[in-house]
């Protein structure tokens, strides 16, 4: 893959890491590696980055998930000791199956009025949806990012800001990403003129590429 369309690509699609004290953690759901999540939200907890978690994630039947019978959000708080955080908030959203839905579904359930700062955990290769998510239904918001590397191919190449286009794997999910942002962004899922002009460079590299 062509070196300056890799660079726009990762622009676009990955938020770099940024781990700062937070009102809350939100963290999008996933159906792969809740126990490496769990893992990074009690680090945070222990560390005294956030006092309070908001899990989301119902159940995912997308095409190519792997199906559980479980909420993503119940995966994930299964491999956190309730004892040991039984001072800290921790709350669980059901029912959403989609990053959108882990924000709207987790509003029905969450009083947000005293949030000023919010560090989300997410796939690394749609942070930037997930961050423009959040910043669709609260715009005045500072918003942190962990980015969450998936494994690919390539155990040597996960998908991360990094190494994404070592693996062809890591290549189909970034370009699959991009076409998600235009299609979620013009039906209106998050203000997608924030990241246009980074659309366009993808745009015009994909061009030169072809031509």
């Amino acid at each position: 893959m062509d070196p300056e369309l890799v660079s726009v690509l990762t622009e676009l699609c990955f938020q770099k890491e940024d781990i700062i004290p937070s009102d809350l953690l939100f963290v999008f759901g996933s159906n792969v590696k809740h126990k490496e999540i769990a893992d990074m939200i009690c680090d945070l907890l222990d560390n005294g980055i956030v006092q309070k978690v908001l899990i989301t994630g119902g159940v995912a039947n997308f095409g190519g998930s792997y199906y559980h019978h479980k909420p993503e959000s119940e995966s994930i708080f299964s491999f956190i000791p309730p004892k040991k955080y039984a001072d800290k908030e921790i709350v669980l959203e059901l029912l959403s199956k989609n990053t959108l839905e882990n924000v709207t579904e987790a509003r029905k359930i969450f009083s947000f009025d005293q949030v000023k700062s919010i560090t989300f955990i997410s796939h690394s290769y749609a942070s930037t949806r997930a961050a423009l998510s959040l910043k669709r239904f609260f715009p005045d918001v500072k918003l942190y990012c962990i980015p969450f590397p998936l494994p690919s191919d390539q155990p040597e190449f996960p998908v991360n800001r990094q190494l994404w286009s070592k693996s062809k794997y890591g290549q189909s999910l970034v370009l699959g990403e991009y076409l998600r942002l235009i299609t979620y962004g013009k039906r209106g899922d998050f203000p997608i003129e924030t990241i246009q002009a980074l659309i366009d460079q993808v745009q015009e590299q994909l061009k030169l590429k072809d031509s």
